[in-house]
């Protein structure tokens, strides 16, 4: 085999191996936590704490199983495509921080992997820079990802403020921080969704990255921004005012029918899969509102 063979192979592999071991932890979690695991040293003084339980270890499953397929497609495309050491680099970190989310057991470990994934999947949009169209999307999705991280960042802090342990217990939280909280977080995981009116980097990121890579943003990567909706907004912040359901009826309802109104008309196919995500991230959202509405 050639020596440039190598790369392809050990990427994808590891891709495959990392989805495979991120679907087993994730039914491991969805029938009884896993014990809370702690490493001191890969954050500089609070550490990385990782808990995987039944509804992070629900899309962990999602994500693994994603990363698999994708995974195995990834060898031979990026063979043939011919790419770098760094795309081949970025791919199984950018698993490896899809996995990270929904296992993070700290408000910290949750925003690190949170940008870092941001960061890894910028990265892969960027394989093909030379094109001006890949470096407008990026730039596009850049400026989208931060925004909504700044978002979640504000809100993550307003919270961690009033409560000693945002993911193990929320405490008695004044009305005022709960509205703010969820309105922030709410754009913050709203656009890594590709809710309206946060949707713009979808449909431009995801028919210049590469194959495989949109398939883990719009099969993997918007579903954390669902689970961000449920395990912030839903579970801990929860059960909140009437108009926090109508909130989210409203913004599934219409992402949906705008997302079906622009895939009946897109011409390209990736473009076409993008607004198919953002309808079908509608639907779910939709379902959210309706659950917490009737709730």
């Amino acid at each position: 085999m050639p020596r440039a063979a190598f790369g392809p192979l050990i990427s994808g592999a590891a891709t495959v191996g990392l989805g495979a071991g991120g679907l087993g932890a994730g039914v491991a979690g969805m029938f009884g936590a896993l014990p809370t695991v702690r490493i001191g040293w890969l954050l500089p003084l609070l550490g990385v704490q990782l808990r995987v339980e039944p509804l992070g270890g629900f899309f962990m499953v999602l994500t693994g199983a994603v990363a698999v397929a994708a995974g195995l497609y990834w060898i031979g495309y990026s063979r043939h495509e011919g790419f770098g050491a760094v795309p081949l680099t970025a791919l199984p970190v950018f698993v490896v921080t899809l996995l990270a989310v929904p296992a993070a057991g700290s408000v910290t470990t949750f925003l690190f992997a949170w940008e870092l994934m941001a960061l890894t999947s910028l990265v892969l949009v960027l394989t093909d820079q030379q094109r001006s169209e890949v470096r407008s999307a990026a730039l596009i999705y850049a400026v989208m990802t931060q925004l909504g991280f700044l978002t979640l960042l504000l809100g993550m802090v307003i919270l961690a403020a009033t409560t000693d342990d945002v993911f193990a217990r929320i405490g008695a939280v004044p009305d005022g921080v709960r509205n703010t909280v969820f309105v922030l977080t709410l754009i913050g995981f709203g656009s890594k969704a590709g809710l309206l009116p946060l949707h713009a980097w979808l449909p431009r990121a995801h028919p210049e990255a590469p194959s495989p890579v949109s398939a883990l943003l719009s099969a993997a990567m918007v579903n954390l921004g669902v689970y961000g909706i449920i395990r912030i907004d839903m579970q801990l912040l929860g059960p909140g005012p009437r108009w926090w359901a109508l909130t989210l009826l409203a913004v599934g309802g219409v992402s949906a029918v705008y997302g079906v109104l622009q895939a009946s008309v897109a011409t390209d196919l990736k473009r076409l899969l993008a607004y198919s995500t953002t309808e079908n991230i509608g639907l779910i959202t939709l379902g959210l509102g309706a659950a917490m509405l009737l709730a």
